[in-house]
This record gives C-alpha cells, sequence and structure tokens, in this order.
C-alpha cells in the first residue's frame, strides 16, 4: 500500500473539504476511493500527489481555514 495526498484545485467555500491522505494500492484507487468517500471530491478537480515514505521525516499537510 501507498500514501498519497490528495489536494483540490478548483474552487472551494468555507466548509468545503480540500486536502485528503488517503491509503490506496495506487493512484487511481486514491482518487477513486476520495471521490467515493468525500462528498466535496465527487465532481471537483483533484491533484494527487504519490508521499515517498523512504525520504524520512516531513510534514504531509498543514491547512488552516481562518476560522
Amino acid at each position: 500500500m501507498k500514501v498519497f495526498v490528495i489536494d483540490r484545485t478548483d474552487r472551494y467555500s468555507y466548509c468545503d473539504n480540500y486536502k485528503a491522505v488517503v491509503v490506496a494500492e495506487d493512484e487511481l484507487h486514491a482518487e477513486r476511493y476520495a471521490r467515493w468517500k468525500i462528498s466535496d471530491f465527487k465532481k471537483a478537480k483533484l491533484k494527487v500527489t504519490e508521499v515517498d515514505l523512504e525520504a524520512g521525516e516531513q510534514i504531509l499537510s498543514v491547512e488552516n481555514v481562518g476560522a
């Protein structure tokens, strides 16, 4: 299994989900699973990036919606 970061690249509003970390077999399965499980991702434009687990320590995501 591999780890993928999925970013929403189209416009989103204040309460929408815009990023997810998914564990899946490959990029295609990661995108399909995110679209299936996250309602805000169903028809959104998404960018899927594989995480290199051999790279050592890393930060996958830091987000702030400005609440």
